[in-house]
């Protein structure tokens, strides 16, 4: 089958991949896809997909959990564009306050920033919202399509959503507008997961766009995350500040919104007694509420009101917002969530999160046809139960690595973990003095990947090694990227947790790891969310500890222990400090074609390794002599 594809050659592997994923698109199937790193799953997915809808005239949706992750997509359409000559239109889609070039509203949180955003536009009195869509007043439906025509001059089959923004302030449009435009008549729709798996955001999106499932196919980029990403985007939380906040707003606004905060706390407070942590129903809370003499729904638009007032005047992001819309939600979904109150010190938090994310990702099922990749999407049958994948429809298969099984050594190091009940400082000293002889062992860049932030701060502070490059909690997209940057031009020692943005989704494709250490093994704390996840899983699969527990945090290192892997000719150590993944259940992750170590001196089998890469280069450049 020949196919549009960006480079010259196609390699054996790619091949099998592509030729995979055409045939399931041309079936209508699902089509499960667990390629390592290497494969070139991206070309692979968009060249199969792009043959097979410029045959049957349908759409190409390529979802990703991360924006940054956008503009590879967008540079495979370009090529494929360019190589091919084809006349077709590839869209970056990001929310309004990622492209919003209003600067008044550009600091403020989501909440803040829709409410606002919406009122500006319904009042007409955003000018970069009427340059952009248009009116029937005074020419502008006129000045608007002229704006459009000129940005679409040099817009070619495609650019990343930043590249517009510029020549959306020398026009004053507004850049998200522009996008939805682009994406009516786009063939490639390249957007982040919540655009086609929150069900409100979905319905608004495809019809603004015009588009139909039945005639998308929709490839999910990194799926493995897709379950976790969806339950998050579907969760909700508020907490003691909140309601001191909103009281404070309130205030300000002149209005008297009662003692809320101290009747929050004595509703926490009577129902925790001495426990940190209970489930509640939404009946349980109306109680404050209507201590108030209103309804939870009079509740909500009091709230909205006050918050968009907020807003106006102060410019300032406001809690009246996010408790509106947090108690306008409250009451739904009751058989696929877990309401639950914690509280510590006279600070309570309530939170409302989803366990099952099949009901909004189970949209799959409509499409044309759906390709789900990763390079750790595995086991392959709990993704398709959890996501709520037809089972007569999907398809699922599992590819070797295109590595030379010769170029990774995978070293289990005995005697150390990071189990919760050896976590004492003998053992954090222990892990400490390996990481540091790991880290002189390795000629190069080495990451460490711990499995919470909690595990690194007991650890960290005790590691003797410098030119430590550090994740913090709650870092800015531009925090992270000036870390990698300082990576890779200076070296030294990455260091991250499992699960985050440094272990996932980041391409080091210049060779900086040698060296990927696992601290431990990334589970989740054993607390009623995750009780009840286990619980909402084993009642519907029988499989609630994996499915809910065990494969999850597993997940974590497999994904990370390939970031030192990217390309062919890449050569990695990765070494898992933790006896546990010499175990059947976490073990599962490596590769039985691969080197397998099981030592308590991981750092002479690290050592051993690059001795013998140091010796191998030797010898070849006495060769070429």
């Amino acid at each position: 089958m020949p196919f549009y594809f960006r480079h010259e050659r196609v390699r054996p592997a790619q091949k099998e991949l592509m030729d995979d994923m055409y045939a399931a698109m041309a079936g209508e199937g699902i089509f499960m896809a667990n390629a390592p790193t290497g494969m070139g799953k991206t070309d692979a997915a968009l060249s199969a997909a792009l043959t097979r809808a410029l045959e049957e005239k349908l759409t190409v949706f390529f979802l990703t959990p991360k924006i940054s992750q956008h503009r590879i997509a967008m540079d495979v359409v370009n090529g494929i564009a360019k190589r091919h000559s084809l006349p077709i239109r590839a869209v970056d889609i990001v929310g309004r306050s990622h492209c919003c070039i209003d600067d008044s509203l550009r600091e403020l949180d989501h909440e803040s920033f829709m409410s606002s955003c919406e009122k500006k536009r319904k009042n007409r009195e955003c000018m970069f919202h009427e340059n952009a869509r248009g009116s029937t007043r005074g020419g502008g439906q006129a000045k608007a399509d002229a704006h459009f025509r000129v940005m679409l001059e040099s817009y070619g089959s495609g650019k990343a959503h930043n590249e517009l923004i510029p020549l959306a302030r020398e026009h004053q449009a507004c850049p998200y507008e522009w996008l939805m435009k682009l994406a009516g008549g786009a063939d490639v729709i390249i957007a982040d997961y919540h655009h086609m798996m929150v069900p409100f955001i979905r319905d608004i999106f495809l019809a603004k766009t015009r588009k139909k499932l039945e005639e998308s196919i929709i490839i999910i980029d990194e799926a493995h995350n897709l379950a976790s990403r969806v339950r998050g985007s579907l969760s909700r939380g508020v907490n003691t500040m909140t309601f001191r906040r909103m009281e404070k707003e309130m205030r300000f606004l002149g209005l008297d919104a009662g003692p809320i905060e101290d009747e929050f706390s004595t509703w926490g407070a009577s129902l925790l007694a001495d426990r940190r942590e209970t489930t509640v129903s939404a009946g349980d809370f109306d109680g404050v509420i209507g201590r108030f003499g209103i309804t939870l729904e009079e509740a909500v638009n009091r709230l909205e009101e006050a918050g968009v007032a907020f807003v106006e005047k102060t410019n300032r992001k406001s809690a009246c917002l996010r408790l509106s819309r947090f108690f306008s939600w409250w009451g739904e979904g009751d058989a696929e969530c877990v309401r639950i109150l914690q509280g510590k010190n006279a600070f309570f938090h309530l939170s409302k999160k989803l366990l099952d994310p099949s009901s909004s990702t189970r949209m799959l099922n409509e499409c044309a046809s759906a390709v789900l990749m990763s390079g750790s999407l595995l086991p392959m049958e709990m993704h398709r139960d959890v996501l709520g994948l037809d089972k007569e429809r999907t398809l699922m298969k599992s590819y070797q690595s295109p590595f030379d099984v010769g170029s990774i050594v995978n070293v289990i190091s005995e005697n150390l973990t990071t189990r919760y009940a050896k976590r004492d400082a003998e053992n954090y000293a222990a892990i400490a003095m390996k990481l540091d002889a790991i880290i002189d062992a390795t000629p190069g860049g080495t990451a460490i990947f711990f499995p919470s932030y909690t595990v690194m701060k007991g650890i960290l502070p005790i590691v003797l090694s410098k030119n430590l490059i550090v994740q913090e909690p709650g870092m800015k997209p531009e925090e992270i990227r000036k870390m990698l940057r300082d990576f890779r031009h200076h070296g030294g020692v990455l260091v991250g947790v499992q699960g985050g943005s440094l272990s996932e989704g980041v391409d080091y494709c210049d060779g900086e790891i040698k060296t990927v250490v696992i601290v431990g093994v990334a589970l989740e704390e054993m607390g009623l969310e995750t009780r009840a996840l286990i619980d909402h899983y084993d009642k519907k699969f029988g499989r609630g500890w994996d499915y809910g527990y065990l494969y999850p945090g597993t997940i974590k290192a497999l994904q990370a222990a390939g970031r030192a892997r990217r390309k062919e000719g890449d050569r990695a150590a990765v070494v898992y400090l933790d006896e546990r993944f010499a175990w059947s259940k976490y073990g599962w992750i490596l590769n039985a074609n691969e080197e397998i170590v099981i030592t308590d001196s991981p750092e002479r089998k690290v050592a051993e390794f690059w001795k013998g890469e140091n010796a191998l280069r030797d010898e070849v450049r006495s060769e070429k002599a």
